[in-house]
């Protein structure tokens, strides 16, 4: 009955379940995949989904598929193909026009290939040191390499997770889903217009600010306080542990230097002597309060070592599958574990360096550590956290292999393409193929994968399918089929893009396409369309994510090497994405209309 909204009990459980769930993924109090997962927990347990239909999504075609690609992108980074491409374009250009151009274009075409995380987690430590050594300021570069591997992503069905996500979900419908290049004539406009863009305009409203280490090591004199240990003070003979010296809050200790050497980090036990310097991170306030309370006097001589006694500035990133995340990390053992000191922590714009021990730490935090120079080869292949800082390739890759490697991702993108094996079957074929030729280890492709997208990724199928279940998806099209009287098929289909958008911005883009997928699938029903319409308008809006740094991991990932605020994504986005709406629109319109 058109215009009839009528709610059973199921429909109402969802849509409170769904409610708070939205609620938890913006207000960040647990992981998203925790959140998502906790969600469709309840609906199987209220019975609304039965075990099989809330765990379908962990079987679906596109969630193994995404998880291949993970090893196959793996594979590609440890070649140092990645590498060697980005050394070869990034050269000094006239104009920062000219960088972009060929920045742009080389890595959206790579995005079509392979997943855009590893790219975007391996370019950014180079090419954040190619900025700076070109008197660039890396906030001029970060955005659009994010925003270029988004672009990119759209090109091919194995360029981002929510391509393979809706084409599951066509599978699961009986439908024939994607073919590879399906997404080719949407993506191939959108990313030459989005390289144009940022060549005349987007240059203009991206921020000049300075890099996270230029920012420190201009404002330590405020953060970074030395205090010597005097005769008479009472702290000589005591460990750190036992002086208290852990239990500051807005100051942290990270260094002693001891005969002009650094004991660096400081140790719990280590033993504090008479005319140790100790080094701590915080406020001048809390400074002030030490100098009372320890009988510590500030030291006010000239050091003859180095700035940092021979140790190093690093920029890590916390990844989604680190065992930091949700610690606060005093009791995360950092110290003792890493042999790392953290004198900032750089969150949503803004720079830490007070109250470090009982900061509770997130996935995309920025920590700037300070280490000895061995630092990176002990914990280059963690993960644990992305190095920002740039790493030096320790080993060259045997050419043969380099080939191998890339001739396995023509295969990928060929296959498909003529229909001789499908995607999911291709990528099982490759996966195989580079652990039997121990081009990875076993170990190397299991760590490969993003657990965490994965979860996510199948948690939300079934949330999705519950949404078509209690017919909440044929409720909302109903809705928005009244809308249409007045907007048209058009206006419809400008709406329903405009929600998948928000939705990806405010949570991310696989939530965003598979609770929209269900609700396109029925508009297409009841308007008698083609549901690969609806189907391609969901998997673009979910992809195409240019307005805040939350909505996909790439965003997140330049957000604190770029050194920006949340609004800078809003500036330089929502003119790319008007840009990629009008475009999808349109020839969705001329395709299917």
């Amino acid at each position: 009955m058109s215009g009839e909204i009528i709610l059973d009990l199921n429909t109402i459980i969802l849509c409170i379940t769904i409610s708070c769930m939205l609620i938890a993924l913006i207000k960040e109090w647990f992981l998203p995949e925790f959140t998502v997962f906790l969600a469709l927990s309840i609906l199987i347990l209220t019975g609304i989904l039965s075990v099989g239909e809330g765990l379908s999504g962990f079987s679906n075609s596109g969630v193994h598929t995404l998880a291949f690609l993970f090893i196959i992108g793996s594979a590609i980074s440890k070649s140092g193909i990645l590498h060697e491409l980005i050394q070869r374009i990034l050269k000094p250009k006239k104009s920062l026009s000219h960088i972009l151009f060929h920045l742009m274009l080389p890595v959206s075409s790579l995005s079509a290939l392979m997943n855009n995380t590893p790219i975007v987690t391996m370019l950014i430590p180079t090419l954040q040191n190619w900025a700076i050594s070109n008197n660039i300021k890396p906030s001029k570069l970060m955005i659009p390499l994010s925003y270029a591997t988004i672009l990119g992503g759209t090109i091919t069905l194995i360029g981002t997770s929510t391509n393979l996500i809706v084409h599951g979900l066509l599978l699961e419908k009986g439908l024939e889903g994607f073919r590879f290049f399906d997404f080719t004539i949407f993506g191939i406009p959108m990313t030459l217009a989005g390289i144009i863009y940022f060549v005349f305009i987007g240059k203009g409203l991206l921020p000049n600010r300075s890099h996270n280490r230029e920012k420190f090591e201009d404002e330590q004199h405020h953060s970074i306080h030395m205090f010597v240990v005097d005769k008479g003070s009472l702290l000589i003979g005591k460990t750190i542990q036992e002086a208290m010296l852990r239990n500051l809050n807005q100051l942290y200790l990270f260094k002693i230097i001891r005969n002009e050497k650094a004991i660096l980090p400081a140790p719990n036990d280590e033993i504090i002597q008479c005319d140790d310097i100790l080094v701590f991170s915080g406020d001048l306030a809390s400074s002030m309060h030490i100098n009372e309370v320890l009988g510590l006097k500030p030291y006010t001589g000239q050091l003859k070592h180095e700035k940092f006694n021979h140790a190093t500035l690093y920029e890590v990133s916390i990844s989604h599958n680190s065992p930091l995340i949700n610690k606060k990390i005093k009791d995360s053992h950092f110290r003792s574990r890493y042999n790392a000191a953290i004198v900032a922590v750089k969150r949503k714009g803004n720079q830490i360096t007070s109250g470090i021990g009982n900061i509770v730490i997130k996935p995309g935090d920025i920590l700037l550590l300070l280490a000895k120079n061995d630092f990176i080869k002990s914990w280059v292949n963690s993960e644990d956290f992305h190095f920002i800082s740039p790493v030096i390739q320790s080993k060259k890759v045997p050419w043969h292999r380099k080939v191998f490697t890339f001739g396995v991702l023509i295969i990928i993108m060929l296959t498909p393409a003529f229909q001789l094996l499908s995607t999911f079957e291709i990528t099982l074929i490759a996966t195989v193929v580079l652990i039997l030729t121990k081009l990875l280890t076993v170990t190397e492709a299991f760590k490969a994968i993003n657990w965490n997208v994965i979860i996510l990724m199948a948690s939300s199928i079934g949330i999705g399918k519950a949404i078509d279940k209690t017919g909440l998806a044929q409720t909302i099209a109903s809705i928005l089929i009244e809308i249409q009287s007045s907007l048209g098929v058009v206006g419809v289909l400008v709406l329903f893009y405009l929600t998948t958008l928000i939705i990806t911005e405010v949570l991310n883009n696989v939530a965003a396409a598979a609770l929209m997928f269900p609700i396109g699938y029925s508009l297409s029903i009841q308007l008698n369309t083609d549901p690969m319409m609806f189907a391609m308008i969901t998997a673009i809006a979910a992809s195409c994510s240019f307005l805040t740094p939350i909505g996909y991991q790439t965003n997140m990932l330049v957000y604190g090497p770029g050194g920006y605020r949340f609004t800078d994504y809003f500036k330089v986005g929502f003119p790319l994405s008007l840009i990629c709406m009008s475009l999808t629109i349109l020839i969705a319109y001329l395709k299917w209309l």
